[in-house]
């Protein structure tokens, strides 16, 4: 049993909304000779269960509607859960809804001893950490100009420049990383890794993978208002992506004959020789076990098992297999005609063993074609019966683990020498 007590800890949270068809009925359902329902229920979050514990950064990813806005909403006391528990400890500084709080006819000055006096500090405090949120927002005069002749710009600079004054020992973050112009985002991006450096403990929700993958090292994915998954930050992210991915795009088998799919061995039983060759099935398998399998990571090795029937009249033949992303761009094919690779059996199994795979995290459509002994003329087109799906472990970007070293010289050492 840890000994270590968490900086947040929830226990079975959920949250129910009630939604009415127009305000009255709120009022209507109260009333005591009213015995039925004027709503319906809406669950935004069902049993949800986890810890952050101190200096941990936890990202929350999700699509929209699945229950981020409102997990944050009860971490910041700005919402109640319906059942369940939370716990969140220490001085807390949330960064949602930048400049949100802020009373657009006060100046950027008045805001902030506001803000500061809710947060309990003194007026001595508050003037201290003034002067640390004029210099980081850079507003200049503008601080005591009314907020309400900010520029959206202007406002999210001041209320991020408050949220991390305060210095919280838990801050909550909601894809807040786009504010204002560049170098001012590079301002806050180095905020928040000093924050992690520092052993802060973060809560951070983003649609943003790769920020996620970058800064936290746990990940929780909501779905529908359920916890879908809850571990390393790369481990999650990938998954989701893989999810995402199917969810967005539709198989498009429009380019490929339709065959019925018949699986295994079974598929080479004698009978049914049709006049032209045919790939009768194409499947994705581990090359050391045989048996199926269509996710793997960068290193491994994969094989393409590939079952055959030659038409009536055998002829020699070719098989070429592509690796294909989602939207059509074909990263790379073999082709055993191009290695003096071809064959006139009447049935047989072909195997591709890809060594060591380069692909990166993706999702990725496998055609398989049947081509004459030259290459030239294609028998028969079909796509291999799963997607391969790569999840690297590491931070790797991009489609391919390209082979690299770095190297870094001096310019003023070599002009010395």
């Amino acid at each position: 049993m840890s000994l270590i007590t968490p900086s947040i800890e929830v226990l079975n949270l959920s949250k129910i909304y009630r939604l009415y068809g127009n305000p009255y009925n709120r009022i209507i359902e109260r009333l005591p000779w009213v015995k039925r329902k004027m709503h319906r229920e809406v669950s935004a979050l069902r049993d949800i269960s986890f810890k952050v514990e101190p200096g941990q950064c936890t990202g929350l990813i999700g699509k929209n509607g699945a229950g981020k806005s409102t997990m944050l909403k009860i971490l910041t006391g700005t919402t109640f859960p319906t059942a369940g528990s939370y716990t969140v400890r220490g001085r807390v500084a949330a960064l949602l809804e930048l400049g949100a709080g802020f009373h657009p006819d006060f100046t950027g000055r008045e805001n902030v001893l506001m803000n500061a006096a809710m947060m309990g500090f003194s007026r001595k405090e508050a003037e201290k950490k003034l002067g640390q949120i004029l210099e980081f927002s850079e507003l200049g005069e503008f601080i005591e100009a009314p907020v309400r002749t900010y520029s959206s710009g202007m406002a999210a600079r001041l209320g991020f420049s408050v949220a991390v004054a305060t210095d919280p020992d838990v801050l909550i973050i909601d894809e807040i990383l786009g504010v204002g112009d560049i170098s001012f985002q590079r301002k806050c991006v180095d905020k928040i890794h000093d924050y992690k450096k520092r052993g802060k403990t973060m809560f951070f929700c983003s649609h943003s993978l790769y920020d996620v993958r970058q800064l936290c090292e746990q990940a929780i994915w909501l779905r529908d208002g359920a916890m879908k998954m809850i571990g390393d930050a790369v481990a999650v992210t990938n998954e989701y992506a893989t999810w995402e991915s199917q969810e967005r795009d539709t198989p498009d088998k429009a380019g490929y004959e339709e065959l019925p799919t018949t699986g295994g061995e079974n598929a080479l039983q004698p009978g049914g020789r049709g006049e032209h060759p045919r790939v009768m099935s194409a499947q994705l398998i581990d090359p050391n076990t045989g048996a199926l399998r269509h996710k793997f990571a960068p290193g491994d090795d994969v094989a393409v098992r590939i079952l055959i029937r030659n038409g009536n009249q055998p002829c020699r033949l070719s098989v070429a297999v592509g690796v294909m992303r989602s939207e059509g761009t074909l990263c790379f094919a073999h082709s055993s005609q191009l290695e003096n690779l071809t064959f006139d059996h009447d049935d047989c199994i072909v195997t591709l063993t890809m060594k060591n795979l380069r692909l990166l995290s993706g999702e990725y459509n496998l055609p398989v074609w049947l081509l004459d002994e030259r290459g030239l003329h294609r028998h028969h087109e079909r796509p291999v019966e799963q997607k391969l799906v790569v999840q690297n472990r590491t931070r790797d970007l991009g489609l391919f683990l390209q082979d690299h070293e770095w190297k870094i010289e001096s310019l003023a050492a070599k002009a010395v020498t």
